[in-house]
């Protein structure tokens, strides 16, 4: 592995809009995709609120229902993705600006690394800064790891306790903010499609 730059810092897309697969090591297969609980107990996907099941999400208290949500559009990633690394997501719900849905971002950010061996081929352009999953993918390693870090998530994702969201996982959600179409979009940037250059300047 050659030397590479790695940024550990938490970008947060505060956007209007915004789960696990068995793992299989051929290069295209389906990712898989952890979620880690950040929530202390009795709050976010603790929340111990009896809840009846909705539109397939089986999950008989506030918090389960919302894992299960969260782990439903991680599922859905996975199958379109193909890394043979996992990808890990430290998520929680919390109380968020007002109007504010969720966030999500890369927890690191990497440029200038290798491959490991064919066929990950490292980063296809030099000085160009790869969110952590993607950067993984190409290096067929976890990067962070390499530095020390293997706990480290690739994903921080927040997500707002002040929304009745729909919880079902069938988008049967009516006049209600369907969680996993916000899961989707917002897991989206922390997968890559979000900026890490300072617009004003262009500086990564």
């Amino acid at each position: 592995m050659s030397s590479f730059n790695h940024l550990k810092a938490v970008v947060s897309a505060a956007l209007f809009g915004f789960g696990v697969m068995a793992f299989a090591p051929d290069a295209s297969a389906a990712a898989r995709i952890v979620i880690i609980n950040g929530n202390a107990a009795g709050v976010g996907f603790n929340d111990p609120t009896p809840a009846s099941p909705v539109g397939g999400n089986a999950g008989t208290t506030k918090g389960q229902q919302r894992l299960n949500a969260f782990q439903h559009a991680a599922d859905i990633w996975g199958l379109t993705l193909d890394s043979t690394v996992e990808i890990r997501v430290l998520a929680q719900f919390t109380p968020l600006a007002a109007n504010v849905l969720g966030s999500a971002g890369p927890a690191s950010v990497f440029s200038n690394f290798g491959g490991v061996a064919p066929p990950f081929p490292g980063a296809a352009f030099s000085n160009t800064w790869y969110h952590s999953a993607l950067a993984d993918k190409r290096a067929g390693a976890d990067l962070a790891a390499l530095e020390g870090f293997p706990d480290d998530p690739d994903i921080v994702a927040n997500f707002s306790t002040a929304f009745n969201f729909y919880l079902g996982l069938d988008n049967q959600h009516g006049a209600q903010v369907d969680l996993v179409t916000v899961l989707l979009h917002e897991l989206g940037h922390g997968l890559g499609f979000s900026n890490v250059v300072t617009e004003t300047t262009g500086a990564n």
